[in-house]
């Protein structure tokens, strides 16, 4: 049984001080939110950021812009004199994202359009020749601001929000449902290990040794639906409920994180083993809607997710999501150097030789986010499921790796989470390559040293 983790009696909501009163923008102004302050506020404990003033732009300041630049990158410039800020921004957010990693946050509110704190759609300005290549940033379709852009990779399972949604009621309602679940799963997060240790009797030819190993923790997680049973699969303890959100956007039980209401472990002290019980609620479905899903549910109980498990053909499958389509590509070595990225952040694998891996990296190679467990299935879900929970599908600029075999169902998870590449160490199967083909996914399998095979939509990759 697993420890219970204690926190703070109150939220921990990091927010652009700007919307608090305090006077940092570039004029010296602020943009108080009523709602924010003064029906939020008292019920939460706030950790406010100001990245320009605290990166040392100071105030009255000139005001900051988004611009493209030539090579097709995004960079920060200052509007009067069109200096290129990026890095100074750069090095500030990751600095200031590294200790809100360790403040124990359940949420941020950021300042709408903000260059550095805007969480989609900022407004881009035209080229700048000036920009130097080094300062470039490579952005989302709607663009987020530099901080932001930083804390949502940093901390993909964070709620985060914009004072514009917070205007609307039921966006308003999502982000304080999402908020309490992550301080509710705080508070109570089991302590579980991702390894144990066990006795092993080590043969070396005529010798034996009794001796102290590791190995990789699997223990059954019961996924609850409005508090009654869904699913049961088996799983390395973490990362829970990033992994429910996953595999409920597998199975197709949601469609985005709209569908989400809230996740979190079991709340009741009286159950058996709770930290293996995550509960779901969903929003915008009907107490007959719940009915209905549960009862056309079939009952799964296997060694790891598994997504639809064959119960589609691929023609259905295909009907039922858009093709991607990105049209960028990278250089063969980038694919090259995947499997060595992901082995060299396989923590858990060091100790016990019993895991499979996935990573998530950027168009450049940079490694975004890996999971480790001991279904295959698992570790994409938790990737997926992270990105999921902080609104980051489609993730049509990203890669994926895994640590095995390209099957069916990863190709599937690939596909839901709109990834155009998927790479694999060991071969992909039949049913995975007429899958990637129908769906646009570039699929390559036996990546190892310089050597790949490349089994659909080749034209990602260049020589």
């Amino acid at each position: 049984m697993g420890r219970i983790r204690a926190v703070s009696d109150r939220p921990r909501i990091g927010i652009s001080a700007c919307l608090l009163g305090e006077p940092v923008r570039y004029d010296a102004g602020h943009k108080r939110d009523a709602w924010i302050v003064e029906v939020l506020g008292p019920t939460v404990e706030w950790v406010p950021v100001c990245p320009e003033v605290e990166a040392g732009f100071g105030t009255p300041r000139e005001a900051m812009r988004l611009v493209r630049t030539n090579d097709g990158g995004i960079a920060l410039m200052t509007t009067g004199e069109a200096r290129d800020v990026t890095e100074r921004m750069r090095r500030y957010a990751h600095r200031r994202v590294e200790e809100l990693a360790h403040a124990n946050l359940d949420g941020c509110v950021l300042k709408a359009d903000s260059p550095s704190c805007g969480v989609e759609g900022v407004q881009i300005g035209t080229a700048f020749s000036t920009v130097s290549a080094t300062s470039r940033f490579d952005a989302r379709p709607a663009a987020r601001g530099l901080f932001a852009e930083a804390l949502m990779t940093r901390l993909p399972h964070l709620p985060v929000a914009d004072e514009r949604r917070l205007a609307d009621p039921e966006g308003r309602r999502l982000f304080v449902e999402r908020v309490l679940a992550h301080h509710r799963a705080g508070k109570m997060m089991p302590m579980t290990e991702a390894l144990r240790s066990v006795s092993v009797v080590r043969v070396t030819g005529r010798e034996r040794a009794s001796e102290i190993d590791r190995a990789a923790t699997e223990e059954p997680l019961e996924i609850r639906l409005h508090d009654r049973p869904f699913a049961v699969i088996m799983r390395t303890p973490g990362a829970d409920r990033e992994l429910a959100a996953g595999f409920l956007l597998a199975e197709r039980v949601i469609a985005g994180a709209d569908d989400l209401g809230t996740i979190a472990h079991c709340a009741d002290p009286a159950a058996d083993h709770r930290e293996n019980i995550v509960n779901v609620t969903l929003a915008n479905r009907s107490a007959d809607a719940i009915d209905r899903l549960l009862a056309g549910r079939r009952q799964v109980t296997g060694n790891s997710s598994c997504g639809l498990c064959g119960r589609r053909t691929i023609e259905s499958l295909a009907s039922d999501t858009e093709p991607i389509r990105s049209a960028w590509a990278i250089a063969a070595s980038t694919v090259a150097m995947l499997p060595g990225r992901l082995r060299a952040r396989q923590a858990v694998f060091d100790e016990t030789g019993g895991l499979h891996a996935a990573g998530l990296f950027t168009r450049s190679g940079e490694l975004v986010d890996v999971a480790e467990d001991v279904g295959r299935h698992n570790a994409v879900d938790k990737i997926v499921g992270r990105m999921l929970m902080s609104e980051s599908l489609p993730l049509s600029n990203h890669l994926l790796c895994v640590s095995g075999r390209a099957s069916f169902e990863i190709v599937q998870k690939a596909v839901f989470a709109g990834i155009p590449l998927l790479a694999a160490v060991s071969a992909p199967s039949s049913l995975a390559i007429e899958l990637a083909g129908e769906c646009g996914v570039t699929l390559v399998g036996f990546v190892r040293g310089d050597s790949f095979n490349i089994y659909a939509h080749p034209q990602r990759i260049e020589a």
